[in-house]
């Protein structure tokens, strides 16, 4: 049986474990980084879905949601 495909996620770090220790420990339960954003605590990236239980269980994590894009169109752009 195939594994699902990865999803992206948006992982919220707290202040009590450094952001490269998390990172790295992302990286080890199968997260694939895309981007560390060291100055507001989130680390962006794709992971299967069977995996954010695991990761959710990583000392300064504080939360893991799914990534959702967002477009807000071109300036002067009608409001729909």
């Amino acid at each position: 049986m195939a594994k699902k495909q990865k999803q992206a996620f948006v992982v919220t770090v707290s202040g009590e474990h450094g952001i490269e220790k998390v990172t790295r420990e992302l990286k080890a339960k199968g997260f694939e980084v895309d981007q560390v954003m060291d100055a507001i605590g989130v680390v962006t990236g794709s992971a299967h879905p069977a995996d954010v239980a695991r990761m959710r269980k990583i000392p300064g994590v504080k939360d893991v949601s799914s990534d959702t894009p967002v477009d807000i169109g071109p300036p002067g752009s009608p409001i729909s």
